[in-house]
């Protein structure tokens, strides 16, 4: 049987590199991403493909090796065509799930162009939400966008630049400012200096001349204003949270610093060294992990990427990078992102590698209110985006609507750790989050696949607002 062992773990490493989020229901209107359903589709097929295959030449191996007492030189001859066949048969099914990859990078690459563009004919909405965090970074002396997002003054960040390019962009007046290798994902990022008295965004249309192709954005900051929603609320006396499952998860939380808390007892905190140092705010990671911890025996990876004052805390796009590669080098399969902003064109590709690499990503869906834009990374196609309701399964008033919705769950006046003791009660959708990221990730502790978990996590939703998929609740209540 060794060779129907050596096959089916070989394929299982492969089909874990390339599957990402399901197959779409046949009602599913636009929610996910086609390019995605059809890797999913073409993974699953190769998939189905070599334990068919395992189980047959295990059956034939079986029967060589019966009579290999009657005709030991010419079992000896069978075996190793019987070897040469399955080394034969998985050399193609690795070309097939490479091919796979390499047509959903081409597909993945026109969905975002088509995107992008549908944003941009968005009818005067694409500013939504920005005055919200318009303010932050103002102590690194932040600048704007074109749609009053704060970016980085004066830097520019760009994936796997050309040789050639750079050489242009240094020639033209663009400085290297660092280089980093995000070697599980793949990418080279670079980080350059626009030419003196050249806006940053005057720069990103600059390089992008210079580097036609290549992956060139602004360095936006996010903050959790746009997920957190209304402020905690602490309750008086003993209260409490209790544990729903006893099940063990894995769940990697890219968020603030955790405090200690007993709400956390029983889970086991691993932080990334890595994280932002100083004073680092804690309320809203502390309370987003403890209600990760009440959907099983939880393994929690906490990548602390916020700086500044407790009270407006921020990150940048470079920082939420950093925590996403450190959280596929953990080979954490569910990762909890419960902070919202911008589209970043650096971000997009290095959440879609996620995806294509098989890690599943459950991301707040934004607390801008119902006609607010895309909240990212929630919109990026194939994350799972979850919205908030209240204790009657009504969605909360702030959350963002949009046919990127995968789930609602529990998310208004939760009970929830308060980091400077006790608990409160918070409200939005980064406090919906967790409860799908615990479910998620008791389905792949459980070993099913990123596509399954996602398919069933569709099917056990209970169906709100207009019957089957909605641009308000998803697919439905997870609860």
């Amino acid at each position: 049987m060794k060779v129907a062992h050596r096959i089916l773990t070989l394929s299982a490493f492969a089909l874990v590199a390339a599957l990402g989020p399901v197959a779409a229901h046949d009602h599913d209107p636009v929610e996910g991403s086609q390019a995605q359903d059809k890797l999913d589709r073409d993974t699953q097929k190769i998939e189905q493909r070599a334990q068919e295959r395992a189980t047959r030449m295990a059956e034939e191996r079986a029967k060589i090796e019966s009579r290999a007492a009657e005709d030991p030189a010419k079992a000896a001859e069978d075996l190793a065509k019987l070897d040469a066949d399955a080394a034969k048969e998985s050399q193609k099914e690795s070309e097939d799930l490479a091919k796979a990859q390499e047509d959903y990078a081409d597909d993945a690459a026109k969905e975002a162009e088509d995107l992008a563009k549908q944003e941009d004919r968005d009818d005067g909405r694409s500013s939504g939400s920005s005055h919200e965090i318009a303010d932050l970074g103002s102590s690194e002396g932040a600048e704007h966008d074109g749609e009053g997002y704060a970016v980085k003054q004066g830097e520019l960040v760009a994936l796997d630049l050309p040789g050639k390019s750079l050489e242009a962009a240094s020639a033209a007046g663009f400085k290297v400012i660092r280089q980093e290798r995000l070697e599980t994902l793949g990418r080279d990022v670079i980080h350059l200096s626009v030419p003196a008295g050249m806006s940053a965004i005057d720069g990103r249309t600059r390089l992008r001349e210079l580097a036609p192709g290549a992956t060139v954005d602004l360095v936006h900051y996010y903050g959790l204003g746009l997920t957190a929603g209304e402020s905690s609320m602490p309750l008086r006396g003993n209260g409490k949270i209790s544990r729903s499952s006893s099940a063990p998860l894995t769940v990697g939380l890219i968020d603030t610093s955790v405090a200690s808390h007993p709400a956390l007892n029983g889970a086991r905190l691993i932080a990334w060294s890595a994280g932002a140092q100083g004073p680092a705010p804690t309320e809203h990671g502390t309370a987003v992990a403890s209600l990760i911890a009440t959907q099983g025996q939880g393994t929690i990876y906490s990548a602390n990427i916020f700086r500044g004052p407790a009270g407006r805390p921020f990150t940048s796009a470079d920082v939420i990078a950093q925590a996403l590669e450190w959280m596929i080098q953990q080979k954490v399969p569910t990762i909890n992102m419960s902070l919202a902003g911008p589209r970043n064109a650096m971000l997009d590709q290095l959440v879609r590698d996620a995806l294509a690499r098989g890690f599943l990503v459950v991301a707040a869906a934004g607390n801008g209110g119902p006609t607010a834009p895309p909240a990212y990374p929630a919109a990026v196609p194939g994350v799972i985006a979850v919205t908030a309701v209240d204790k009657n399964a009504q969605v909360y008033r702030y959350a963002n609507h949009g046919p990127y919705i995968t789930v609602a769950a529990p998310g208004v006046n939760v009970v929830a750790a308060n980091s400077r003791g006790g608990y409160a009660r918070f409200t939005g959708t980064s406090f919906a989050t967790p409860r799908v990221a615990g479910w998620i990730a008791r389905c792949r502790t459980a070993g099913a696949s990123a596509a399954t978990c996602k398919q069933q996590l569709r099917k056990s939703a209970r169906d709100l607002g207009a019957t089957g998929f909605d641009p308000v609740y998803g697919f439905g209540l997870i609860d």
